[in-house]
């Protein structure tokens, strides 16, 4: 087992990703769901609830000594609500609940799929909500619960895409 030499979370987050590779499955893991680059896997950073909210529009069209008839107008919202739970110094994932929360503030709209390989379409993060306990000497809670609410959006033109991914990956 690798011995801690500093008290940091990236250190301590990075040392927990290396055992649990060394353990699982000959190094590589399966995706609960992948949101653009960010893998929501069983370690370090997961899930434990999940709903999948869908609804049609339907226009109402009244008409005089008839029942209300409803006219079918398309798809409504999509929204997805996830739940997690995070242990920073233990198994890690508190970098990528923060990449997270960056693509949130940007708008950054990615392609959500599921583990199964199921592509769900364009999500945006409309929602990030973190609940720290245990507070560490560094702010930062021992133990993170979070609640992501996911919208879907249509597909984005490709230049933005891209060129938002190159700016959110460091390029320049």
């Amino acid at each position: 087992m690798t011995q801690l030499t500093t008290t940091g979370w990236q250190s301590l987050e990075g040392q927990a990703q290396q055992r649990w590779h060394a353990v699982a499955l000959g190094g590589g893991l399966n995706y609960l769901m992948q949101w653009g680059n960010i893998q929501f896997m069983v370690q370090p950073l997961n899930y434990h609830e999940m709903e999948h909210e869908t609804a049609t529009d339907w226009a109402h069209k009244e008409i005089a000594g008839a029942a209300i008839y409803r006219e079918w107008v398309g798809e409504n919202d999509e929204t997805i609500y996830m739940r997690g739970k995070l242990f920073p110094y233990r198994i890690g994932g508190l970098a990528q609940i923060e990449l997270l929360d960056s693509y949130r503030r940007q708008g950054m709209a990615n392609l959500l799929m599921r583990g199964d390989g199921r592509t769900m379409g364009w999500f945006v993060c409309e929602k990030l909500v973190r609940s720290h306990t245990n507070i560490s000497f560094e702010g930062i809670g021992q133990q993170i619960e979070f609640n992501a609410v996911m919208v879907r959006v249509p597909v984005p033109a490709a230049d933005t895409y891209f060129s938002t991914m190159w700016i959110a990956g460091g390029g320049t």
